[in-house]
C-alpha cells in the first residue's frame, strides 16, 4: 500500500507540474470577468488608434520610399549615392566607410499620421529634421560629415502609425 501511495504522489505532483508550466507559457490567460468589463467600459469610452500590422508598416514605407522617386533613382544608377532606405522607428542606419569632411545632400520622407524627427549624426556634426507625415513633401537638407562614420536615426510618438524614406548622396 506504501509503495502505491508513493507511486500516486510522483504521479500527480508531475502531472501538477506539468499542467502549471503549460498555463504559465500559454499566451492567452483567461482574463477575470472583472478585467474583460472594465476593458469593455475603457474601449468604449476612448477609441484608441489601432497600431498598423507589419504589412501596413510595409506600406507607409513604400508610400514614404515614392516620395523620393527612390525606385527610378536607385535604377537609374544616380551617381554619388551613399545610403539609401527606410528605417524603422526608432531605427538606425549606420555606414562607416565615410571619410570626415564630405558634403551630402540629405533627402527624407515619410507617410501616415504624425510626425518624424530625422537625425544625421557624424563625429560632433549634428542636424535633426521633423517631418510631418501628413503632407505628401519630400524635406532636403546639406550635411558635412565630422567623422569617419555616418548615421541617420528615425524617430517618432506615433511608431506604429508612420513610414520613412530616406536618401543621402554626395554634392559635387
Amino acid at each position: 500500500m506504501n509503495r502505491f501511495t508513493l507511486r500516486t504522489g510522483s504521479t500527480l505532483t508531475a502531472v501538477a507540474l506539468i499542467t502549471g508550466m503549460a498555463s504559465a507559457c500559454s499566451d492567452s490567460p483567461t482574463p477575470s470577468k472583472a478585467s474583460q468589463s472594465e476593458k469593455a467600459a475603457s474601449s468604449a469610452a476612448a477609441p484608441t488608434a489601432q497600431p498598423l500590422s507589419p504589412s501596413g508598416r510595409e506600406q507607409l514605407d513604400k508610400e514614404a520610399r515614392d516620395l523620393l522617386n527612390m525606385a527610378e533613382r536607385l535604377e537609374s544608377g544616380e551617381e554619388g549615392l551613399v545610403s539609401s532606405g527606410s528605417l524603422a522607428v526608432p531605427g538606425e542606419s549606420l555606414d562607416t566607410t565615410i571619410k570626415s569632411g564630405t558634403a551630402l545632400r540629405v533627402e527624407v520622407a515619410c507617410a501616415g499620421e504624425g510626425t518624424v524627427t530625422f537625425t544625421v549624426v557624424s563625429g560632433t556634426a549634428r542636424t535633426a529634421e521633423r517631418v510631418d507625415c501628413t503632407q505628401p513633401m519630400t524635406n532636403g537638407f546639406d550635411f558635412t560629415t565630422a567623422g569617419p562614420s555616418l548615421a541617420i536615426q528615425a524617430d517618432s510618438a506615433e511608431e506604429d502609425r508612420v513610414g520613412t524614406a530616406y536618401i543621402m548622396s554626395r554634392i559635387s
